[in-house]
């Protein structure tokens, strides 16, 4: 088996139990597609995912930290109507 050093991972991914359900979903992800193309895989399919979450090939969202960005985007994207209607009703008056 080979070692991964957890820093590697936890740097990319803070939840280490997170990490590893991402690299379980990639290493799946990869099964299917060699299955799929009936092509053999260099090399055990999990060292593979790891490896690939490591070099930053896995796309990985947290979803509390999207919803985070999305409620900041919207609430900046409210402040600049409001002051857009504020700068109308200046114009206006």
């Amino acid at each position: 088996m080979t070692y991964i050093p957890r820093n590697k991972v936890t740097d990319l991914i803070p939840n280490k139990f997170q990490a590893i359900k991402v690299a379980a979903l990639e290493a799946r992800r990869l099964n299917e597609r060699a299955h799929t193309f009936s092509v053999s895989l260099p090399g055990k399919i999990t060292t593979l995912a790891v490896d690939r979450l490591i070099d930053g090939k896995v796309e990985y969202f947290d979803a509390k930290e999207r919803a985070r960005e999305a409620r900041l985007e919207m609430e900046l994207a409210a402040e600049a109507a409001k002051e857009a209607e504020e700068e109308e009703a200046v114009e206006e008056e």
